[in-house]
């Protein structure tokens, strides 16, 4: 896939699509390839991650041209907002700074802006070459659902055949838990359908197989016994159609088909041939039973109320990012939250939760105006693509809302994935940027160049973590009474478990 994008590239452009290249590569092959075996599933897939997040950091920063091309992208986008990214970041420095951890807290700083930097990478990508960028990251989801379908159907069949060789829900996925599975269900399944809408009408084989793996993607969605996605995609659907109304309706089909097969091979594989993911073994998935088991004692609702009582100690700045996993704070539950906006809301503050909430909605907004205008040229399948890029981005946004799609290293790709494309369709065919020479001057240039260079080192910096991991994991369990971690950065997520002087600080009640 790669000459797609060189056949287009000009040399003063090549390293933008190599930004882009990289998180298509990423998304394509962590979920279903493991290349660092020595790791468990979680701290494998963040350290590639990282690896993608520096060099895409690098291929920024040897290129003045791919700068230009990213910073012509910050360009199109209102002046407001940018003073707005600004003071965001400028609170984030300064929370860290007072931060108990400060090294941590500069960690996720630089980790988020890394992760703009390359939305911002694939937004360039698709402005420069719109065609070729969808076909690209269309054509990365699907390889990487396809990989994935080839690894669970030879991890069901081992264990069909071999009922000694143990695999359970769990384990299963690939992933070091099956809800992070379900968030890379949640970004994919719109795109999916989106997929087998954009094919041309005579590849009716792909067309096929395309359907026949969203109908799969179902399946799992009905055996892994998951709230979040079904709701989001719920709310997807309801949205895609209040938004598009007839221009939604290929897309809500395709959809409504899938779920239906899905159905199908869900009571095939898992009722009547084993129930690898059922405890019960009953036709019905249990997640229809899941969906009214919300209530005031809810772990969620606890944690939530935990986020207001942080924000309320510290209301301007928080308690400092990443600090929910501070163990004075609420250790032993959970590292995060299972929700971004009161994951921001403890930990960067009130003014900066204003801030993000204020720009991620009115920037959202503004973007899906503009894709429901389309244009006069538009045929079935450019519109399936325009629905279901919306759609993800209103399912992904809904399960952030009851889980950490913000801090899980596959989902966070996805979202650099989409929202970077979505950033870029919005850019796309307004101009040149030029009308902001300001932001091509020697000071942008250097700024940008300061940013990249920031938070390159504090996210490689972070990989000293790894070489004490099992240190990491062993003060954790001597610590709690269980041997269930609690996921953050890495796979065991509270912050300096191993440092006695914050131990002490930990409640009686935690």
């Amino acid at each position: 896939m790669p000459h797609v994008f060189l056949n287009h590239a000009t040399r003063r452009t090549a390293w933008v699509f190599s930004v882009a290249m990289l998180v298509g590569g990423y998304v394509l092959l962590v979920p279903s390839v493991s290349v660092l075996p020595s790791l468990n599933a979680y701290n494998e897939q963040r350290a590639l991650q990282v690896g993608v997040l520096i060099a895409s950091g690098a291929a920024l920063l040897m290129s003045k041209e791919a700068r230009r091309e990213w910073l012509s992208v910050l360009s199109e986008t209102p002046r407001l907002a940018r003073w707005g990214l600004g003071a965001v970041l400028g609170l984030g420095i300064a929370s860290s700074a007072l931060a108990p951890a400060p090294f941590y807290a500069l960690l996720e700083v630089g980790h988020f802006s890394l992760l703009f930097l390359v939305a911002g990478g694939v937004a360039a990508a698709a402005r420069r070459a719109p065609k070729q960028t969808k076909r690209f990251l269309l054509g990365s989801v699907a390889i990487s659902v396809l990989l994935y379908t080839v690894y669970f159907a030879a991890s069901y069949f081992a264990a069909t055949a071999l009922p000694a060789f143990d695999v359970g829900r769990e384990t299963i996925t690939g992933f070091g838990n099956v809800r992070f599975f379900n968030q890379y269900q949640t970004w994919t399944l719109p795109l999916l359908a989106g997929a087998a809408i954009a094919l041309p009408k005579g590849q009716w084989a792909f067309k096929g197989t395309v359907l026949t793996l969203t109908s799969f993607w179902w399946a799992l969605v009905l055996a892994s016994n998951v709230r979040g996605t079904v709701v989001a995609m719920a709310i997807a659907a309801a949205g895609a159609w209040l938004l598009f109304r007839d221009r939604s309706y290929r897309w809500l089909g395709v959809q409504a088909m899938a779920l239906l097969l899905g159905g199908a091979l869900y009571y095939f594989l898992f009722t009547s041939g084993g129930g690898l993911f059922t405890s019960g073994g009953g036709a019905t998935p249990q997640v229809v039973e899941r969906l009214g088991e919300v209530g005031p004692r809810s772990g969620r609702l606890q944690h939530w109320t935990k986020c207001l009582g942080m924000a309320l100690a510290d209301p301007w700045l928080g308690a400092g990012p990443m600090h929910y996993a501070w163990p004075p704070n609420d250790f032993a539950k959970a590292a995060h939250p299972h929700n971004a906006f009161f994951q921001w809301l403890s930990e960067w503050g009130i003014p900066s939760t204003a801030l993000m909430s204020g720009l991620v909605v009115w920037g959202g907004w503004s973007w899906i105006r503009r894709e429901m205008r389309g244009t006069l040229e538009d045929t079935t399948e450019t519109n399936g693509v325009r629905v279901a890029l919306v759609a993800s981005l209103l399912a992904g946004t809904a399960h952030a809302m009851v889980s950490g799609i913000i801090v899980m290293p596959v989902s966070q790709m996805l979202l650099v994935l989409v929202g970077g494309w979505a950033w870029g369709r919005h850019c796309g065919g307004r101009g040149s940027g030029n009308s902001n020479p300001e932001l091509f001057s020697f000071r942008a240039q250097a700024a940008l160049c300061v940013l990249i260079a920031a938070s390159t080192g504090a996210v490689g910096a972070s990989l000293h973590d790894l070489r004490a991991a099992e240190e990491r994991r062993e003060a954790f369990e001597e610590a709690v009474d269980r041997n269930r971690f609690s996921p953050r950065y890495w796979t065991q997520g509270y912050l300096q478990v191993r440092d006695p002087s914050v131990m002490s600080q930990v409640s009686e009640e935690d």
